[in-house]
This record gives structure tokens, sequence and C-alpha cells, in this order.
């Protein structure tokens, strides 16, 4: 009886194991797409990696609002966390959220690091 304590013991972990990694491996497969990709699909209602330039920020208590631009087509972003410090218009950022009536609600946000001699003027 032991034994076969055991082995249920040990398949039911392996199980738990492989959910756990098809579902990570799942949520990380979410795809990067631009602003034009975003307006030019059907993304409606989907979690998305939104990557492009930050325009119009503007912040109004603990909540940020601002498009992200790829100079063709511009989404609106809207986040309510405490911004990074790095955070400002002409940054280059990835806005993860799900997609909705034209906006991304964001749950998390990255600030890329500069690439090449282009800077922000405030840094």
């Amino acid at each position: 009886m032991r034994r076969k304590n055991k082995l249920i013991f040990v398949g039911v972990g392996i199980v738990v194991l492989l959910g756990g990694l098809g579902a990570t491996t799942m949520s990380a497969s979410t795809e990067f797409v631009s602003p034009t990709e975003l307006e030019e699909g059907d993304y409606q209602g989907e979690w998305v990696n939104l990557e492009g330039a930050v325009t119009n920020l503007t912040t109004d208590g603990g909540q940020a609002t601002f498009h992200v631009t790829d100079d063709n087509e511009s989404v609106r972003v809207t986040y309510d966390k405490p911004l990074p410090d790095t955070m400002q218009n002409g940054r280059i950022v990835v806005a993860k959220g799900e997609y909705s009536d034209g906006t991304v609600v964001a749950n998390e946000l990255s600030v890329r690091a500069h690439e090449g001699e282009e800077r922000p003027d405030d840094t």
C-alpha cells in the first residue's frame, strides 16, 4: 500500500508541474505588437505587449495616461501604479496589459534602455 501511495503522489506532482509549465509558457508567448499592428489586428480583449515611443504623458493622482506611437499609429495607455523613474516623453516602453476599446490598461510597464546616440534631453 505504501508503494502505491508514493506512486500516486509522484504522479500528481508531475501533472501539477507540467500544468504550471504549460501555463507559464502560454502567458510568456504573448507577442510584442506595435501600435500599427494593434490598430490593424483583432486584439480586442486580449493581453498584449505594446511597444513604442511615449507621447502625451500626463499624471493625475495615482494614474498615468499616455500614448504609445510608432510614428504611424498611436494607442492610448493607462497605468495606475508608480511610474518608473526614467519614464518620460520620447522613451521606448513596453506596456503589458489588456487591449479594450482602443486603450491598453497596463498592469506592467518597462522602459527600454537608451539605444545608440539617441537620448532624451532630460537625462
